[in-house]
This record gives C-alpha cells, structure tokens and sequence, in this order.
C-alpha cells in the first residue's frame, strides 16, 4: 500500500497529555487586502497584529494554526460569512476579518510528510514546514512536514500516525506534531 501524496495541513487531534481536546481556539484579526490565501491547517503568524501565513522555515514564532475565519460584512452580501479559508487579496469596507486560530502549545497534529521515509527515526526530532497552497475548493491547507528541513524546527515529531492508511517507514506518511517554536509558551 502505497501512502497518499495530499497533503491536509496540521489535523488538530488530543492533547499533549492525553487530555480530550475541546477545540479551543483564539479570535485574532486578518487586516484587509492580506495577499496570501490561508487554509485551514496552515501555520500562522502574527505581523502588525495581524494574522499571516507561515510561508517560510525561518519563521520561528509560529501563533497556531488556521481553522477559518469570519467576515464580519462581506462584501458581496453584505452579511457574516464564515470560511474555512480567507482568499488572498478580499478587501473589506466594513467590519472587521475574524480569525480562529488554535493557539494551544500543547496540542498535537497530523501532518503529512515529504522526503524520504524515515518511520520511528523521526519521533523527538524537530522539522520545518513546507508551506504550499491549499486547495481551493474546500480550503484546506497544502502543508507538509518537511523530513529534510530542520534549520529552525518549527514542529516535533511526537509520534506516528497509527491510522491504518498510513504506511509507516514509506515515502508520505503521516506524523503526530505539536508546535516547537510557539509563541504561546
């Protein structure tokens, strides 16, 4: 069985501890015209007070991770519109562009993996992220766990995903992260 190659961006799942996760997250905001699309399961920053995509591994003080946004007035129907997704370039007369990020250091994420397989070897290592774009139907992150890249090791491979679609030790698979280089700490 060969392991897909779609990448999903980082899946929230439990805690750290074990803990249930109860899907906190925190309200930030996006400023108007942000250029870059971000995706649901995309690892974001803050600029300016604002929300970006973490585009780059040299972006060490990761926020969370995107899980959708709201327009508080959008602009074609002039009501609320959620998202899982903010498209790059919408620019807002009214209101503001609502953020939810989930900003937990301790909660973990699936992700799936580039680059050579390597299995249990990468449990405790720490690997960048290579940021690609979503897709664009259904807003969902385009996101790898980057097994060559460990210059500033934004996340922490904390364990294997055991997901019975998921070949461990083969090209693609899946990982269990927490962010390394939060902000939240």
């Amino acid at each position: 069985m060969a392991n897909s190659t779609k990448a999903f961006g980082l899946k929230p799942l439990g805690k750290v501890s074990g803990a249930y996760a109860a899907g906190g997250q925190s309200e930030f905001e996006i400023a108007s015209a942000q250029a870059t699309t971000i995706n649901q399961g995309d690892l974001v920053a803050l600029s300016g007070g604002y929300v970006v995509p973490v585009q780059s591994s040299a972006t060490t003080d990761i926020l969370g991770v995107f899980n959708g946004c709201e327009v508080e007035v959008d602009p074609t129907t002039g009501k609320p519109t959620w998202s899982p997704k903010f498209t790059g370039g919408t620019t807002v007369t009214q209101g503001k562009i609502k953020a939810y990020v989930i900003t937990d250091p301790n909660q973990l994420y699936k992700v799936k993996s580039t680059g050579t397989a390597t299995g249990i070897t990468s449990v405790g290592t720490a690997f960048d992220i290579t940021w690609a774009a979503g897709d664009t139907t259904n807003g969902i992150s385009g996101t790898y766990l980057n097994l060559g890249l460990s210059t500033t090791g934004q996340v922490l491979v904390v364990g294997l995903d055991s997901d019975v679609d998921n070949e461990v030790g083969a090209t693609n698979e899946n990982f269990i992260v927490k962010i390394d280089k939060s902000l939240m700490v």
